[in-house]
């Protein structure tokens, strides 16, 4: 596959070799990509940065998409396949991999390292809680955090001996985590002066609230007061638009004729009153994200010229979302990009090249633990994923991947507890069926179980996957590639970066 690297780089004089940089990596939860342009300091970092227009995770679901960031495996692999226990997924089946992701190699090759926010569904933060190897602080959700203010946060400062459970005093939890990821930065300084350092914040926002009912009080996706309609900003905060002037209706695909789909994406037009509550949530979601700007503003604030100078500053989104597109009224777990592509930005640290690179090289999720060890100098064991370090610094990549592997199972829903991604239409068939796809450069390829029929969207002619083609010839090649890349990386199998390659 051909890569286009776009570079804009000024001359820089020749400099002495940096100390071992440090990394900050913020993951928000749901963000979509047609959020990004509502966020202005978020936007930024592609200054002196790279922006990945073709990113794709493994599983637009929480669990499994988070799981193959922290190990560099796709979903099969790890066997994090749901958000719940009882369900193959969530923190049991997690655990078995706490000892091998990448904080444990930071940690090992001297990183001080910082966890905030939300981690892995069902881990139990209850009192007596065990710290995960690799953290030398841990402020993790205690339960809440999907309301943002009626929350618990650990808090765990290894130097300090300080092991306690904190209630939010009210204040917003993106708020709250921005304070303490500046502390983290303050006391990295204190505790392990010269040192590089290691900081993940994982806020809840734009999620929406999993306890939600018609008719509450509180929007079902909750910004910070101060971003809501008021005297002062009578339509609220939308990042410096006029949030009455933005309409869901006008995304792509949005409420598109469906009879072409798969049967269970087949339904009736959303109606006049959906569409409008819909148009009220696209809305809050976007108010919701100026409390992660301001998080991300503030966390960078914190850094020192010189840190500045030594720092990568990574963002990412652990899954999309869709709002009305296709018909699909809220949710996520499908293969279309509105729910698999989302945004990542690197900021490179300020030595050296400084102009930006956008590039379409297909990356993934699988991709972020190679690159996090390669940016701290770790001769990192490939798994699934390749570093994205030459990538992120502009540099020509040979024999790049061609596809993206996704895959995902269906939830059941029959379990003790509600799934907090569950979407919770009454009538019709609102969650797609487990299947596997493949993602080229022009290409999306989808095979459910079930359904003899796979799935194919031309993505350079119908970019938005609105005229499906079963029978297109191509089916049987990629069909093909599918079949090798789902057992990808098992005992007696290619491994997946090759399976990756179509020729």
């Amino acid at each position: 596959m051909a890569l286009a690297l776009i570079l804009a780089f000024p001359a820089s004089a020749g400099a002495a070799e940096p100390k071992r940089p440090n990394i900050i990596f913020f993951l928000v939860d749901d963000m979509s990509a047609d959020l990004l342009p509502y966020m202005d300091t978020v936007g930024g970092l592609a200054d002196g940065g790279a922006t990945f227009t073709d990113y794709y995770v493994s599983d637009s679901l929480c669990c499994p998409s988070r799981a193959s960031m922290f190990t560099g495996e796709f979903p099969h692999n790890t066997g994090v396949r749901t958000n719940q226990g009882y369900d193959r997924g969530g923190y049991r089946a997690f655990a078995k991999h706490e000892g091998r992701t990448y904080a444990r190699s930071l940690h090992q090759a001297g990183y001080r390292t910082g966890y905030l926010g939300k981690y892995i569904n069902e881990y139990p933060a209850g009192p007596g809680y065990q710290v995960p190897p690799g953290w030398d602080e841990w402020h993790v959700s205690a339960g809440g955090g999907y309301s943002e203010v009626d929350y618990r946060l650990t808090r765990y400062i290894k130097e300090k001996g300080v092991r306690s459970i904190d209630p939010s005093g009210g204040e917003y939890l993106v708020d709250e985590l921005g304070r303490r990821a500046a502390g983290f930065i303050e006391r990295s300084r204190k505790y392990a002066p010269g040192e590089p350092f290691f900081l993940q914040v994982s806020s809840f926002s734009p999620h929406n609230r999993v306890d939600f009912k018609p008719g509450d009080k509180e929007p079902r996706f909750p910004p910070a007061r101060r971003d809501r309609p008021s005297e002062k900003l009578p339509h609220g905060d939308c990042g410096g638009h006029d949030c009455n002037g933005i309409d869901v209706a006008r995304l792509p695909a949005f409420n598109e004729d469906t009879t072409d789909k798969p049967s269970w994406v087949r339904r009736e037009p959303i109606g006049a009153k959906r569409v409008q509550q819909l148009r009220e949530d696209f809305r809050d979601r976007i108010r919701m994200v100026q409390s992660v700007d301001d998080m991300v503003g503030r966390v960078l604030s914190t850094l020192t010229d010189a840190e500045k100078r030594n720092t990568y500053v990574v963002f990412a989104s652990d899954n999309g979302f869709h709002l009305g597109q296709h018909r699909l009224v809220r949710g996520k777990s499908t293969a279309y990009d509105h729910d698999v592509r989302v945004p990542l930005l690197v900021k490179r640290p300020a030595t050296g090249r400084q102009g930006r690179v956008v590039t379409n090289a297909i990356a993934q999720n699988v991709d972020l633990f190679a690159t996090f060890l390669d940016m701290a100098g770790i001769d990192a064991v490939n798994r699934d994923g390749r570093s994205l370090l030459p990538l992120i610094q502009g540099r020509k990549v040979a024999d790049w991947r061609d596809a993206a592997l996704i895959e995902h199972v269906k939830p059941n829903s029959g379990g003790p507890r509600p799934d907090p991604d569950a979407d919770r239409l009454k009538k019709g068939n609102a969650q797609p069926p487990s299947y596997n796809a493949v993602r080229t450069a022009g290409e999306l390829y989808v095979e459910y179980e079930g359904d003899p029929k796979p799935e194919y969207y031309n993505t350079v002619t119908d970019p938005h996957q609105q005229t499906n083609q079963p029978g297109n010839a191509r089916t049987a090649a990629l069909s093909k590639v599918l079949d090798t890349l789902t057992g990808c990386g098992r005992p007696g199998a290619v491994d997946c970066w090759t399976a990756a390659h179509l020729r």
